[in-house]
């Protein structure tokens, strides 16, 4: 638990520290963790290879916390008490943050005192990482309408202890104040007053206040870095925040934009605030970009985080933390797990492929028995070649299928082999774990002699100052006596010498 007490090495820690997101903890699974790892090389490398990827681990994510609530505590030395439900709850639990470049680039932006607002703050990962790095005098104020959602949030900062930094609200944010619907999914990071694409249908709405941040941070002068994630909303909470950003010296925005969440009147309203404040000198900004560029076109079908500053200041400091969190070169490892993740989703496209063929054979075979068909010898040829290109395209999809069998067994076996392999590089790891915590165990006693030795230097230094010390006192008392003798040696030597003179004197007397 973080203390209220104000710590300065902590702080100078935190500072100084990485401000990327990590598990304090080893994960769960660490073999589900590389396979997430790869997720933002799999979305460089195609919608479909990412598919293929989010196929395989979002069921092992699923699974592996079963809907249950679970606790993580990161390597800033914050704990969290999360929904396995919510997939992105059990993603940071199993040690992967999707939008991780981004967090740290965020975080980067936080400074003490800053002050932070956080709107679709779900159970507070960026509201109380933010308060860590803006005490003692910072601030952070979090939104989050989800009533499950926010009771985790609340507990989250009560256990952590920040209620002196992170003020929490359970309401929405949009362009003005009122009561709307909200709709709940089993993904709470999915959770919006709009009825998107991304929710179930099972989503069930629940009345909600919605505030609008002019208003309702009306009495700040001004804001630092705001954060804005509500799966559609976007442009209604920038809307009703133009006053706020208008005033605030060099503010920051960080927002979700998704194709999967804009209708075509969403998505005009989010152009229309764009274009307002792009009037007040705000411009977009996107990762890897190093200049403003335009809002995504909805051929793009881009889902991601996308930057707004105001030209100057705030937008130097911006590209210097995208900067600084630039992905470098994926290894040799990731660019082999790429291509058999590309092999996969080329498998998958084929397999769908054949099952789409199959069932148009099935539909052609019911067309020609159920039809009467005469004696006519035109009709009897028209079915016969009707059936033999069926035939024919039944064939092709058996041997297609065939193939792709092959090479899902071939695959299979590769997986087998690298299990197999994946098992000894574990088996090694542990023993070099095991060799890590012996060097450590010595290096420990190895700097407790150290210590010990050095207490007794410091001891010995001391008695040798001391003897110096006495040393010095004792030549200059040898010195005074010295000079005592030389001077009574020398009366003496005056004395003798007067003697003689004194007796010739009474000689001759």
């Amino acid at each position: 638990m973080t203390s209220n007490a104000f710590d300065p090495f902590a702080l100078i820690r935190s500072i100084l520290g990485p401000r990327g997101f990590a598990l304090a903890d080893a994960p769960p699974d660490a073999e589900l963790r590389a396979l997430l790892q790869l997720g933002e090389t799999a979305a460089s490398a195609g919608p479909s290879v990412a598919v293929a990827l989010s196929a395989i681990t979002t069921p092992r994510v699923r699974a592996l916390f079963a809907g249950r609530q679970t606790t993580f505590r990161t390597a800033s030395g914050l704990r969290f008490t999360v929904d396995g439900h919510d997939v992105f709850a059990a993603t940071l639990s199993a040690g992967y943050l999707p939008e991780g470049r981004d967090f740290e680039a965020f975080m980067q932006l936080v400074r003490p005192g800053s002050v932070v607002v956080d709107v679709g703050a779900n159970f507070g990962l960026y509201a109380l990482s933010a308060a860590l790095y803006a005490r003692p005098r910072g601030k952070v104020f979090a939104f989050e309408p989800a009533p499950d959602a926010f009771a985790l949030l609340e507990q989250n900062i009560a256990e952590n202890g920040l209620r002196a930094l992170v003020t929490a609200r359970p309401a929405a944010v949009g362009a003005t104040a009122g009561r709307a619907q909200f709709y709940v999914g089993r993904d709470v990071s999915f959770s919006s007053l709009h009825r998107t694409r991304r929710l179930e249908e099972g989503a069930k709405p629940v009345d909600v206040d919605v505030v609008a941040l002019d208003e309702a941070l009306a009495h700040l002068p001004s804001i630092d870095l705001l954060k804005i994630d509500v799966e559609g909303g976007e442009g209604d909470v920038l809307r009703g925040a133009r006053e706020l950003l208008g005033r605030s010296r060099a503010p920051i925005v960080q927002f979700e934009f998704s194709h999967k969440n804009l209708d075509e009147a969403r998505r005009a309203a989010f152009d229309e605030t764009i274009a307002l404040l792009g009037g007040d000198g705000f411009r977009i900004y996107r990762r890897d970009a190093a200049s403003p560029v335009a809002p995504p076109d909805p051929s793009e079908a881009f889902s991601g985080n996308l930057f707004l500053a105001r030209e100057g200041e705030s937008a130097e400091r911006l590209l210097r933390a995208l900067d600084r969190t630039r992905k470098g070169a994926p290894d040799a490892r990731d660019l082999g797990a790429l291509a058999l993740l590309r092999r996969i989703a080329e498998q998958n496209e084929a397999l769908q492929h054949a099952e789409l063929m199959q069932r148009e054979v099935i539909q052609v075979a019911d067309s020609i028995v159920g039809e009467g068909v005469s004696d006519g010898s035109e009709a009897v040829r028209a079915m016969q070649q009707a059936w033999l290109e069926t035939r024919k395209r039944a064939l092709d999809a058996e041997n297609q299928v065939n193939s792709l069998t092959a090479s899902v067994e071939g695959r299979n076996r590769f997986l087998e082999q690298s299990a197999e392999k994946i098992a000894a590089l574990r088996e090694i790891d542990a023993k070099l774990r095991a060799r890590i915590e012996a060097l450590e165990a010595a290096l420990q006693a190895a700097q407790e002699k150290i210590n010990a030795t050095r207490a007794e230097y410091e001891q010995l230094r001391a008695r040798l100052k001391a003897s110096e010390t006495k040393r010095e006192y004792l030549i200059k008392v040898a010195k005074r006596v010295q000079a005592r003798y030389e001077a009574l040696a020398a009366r003496l030597g005056e004395e003798a010498a007067a003697e003689p003179a004194a007796e010739d004197e009474t000689t001759s007397s």
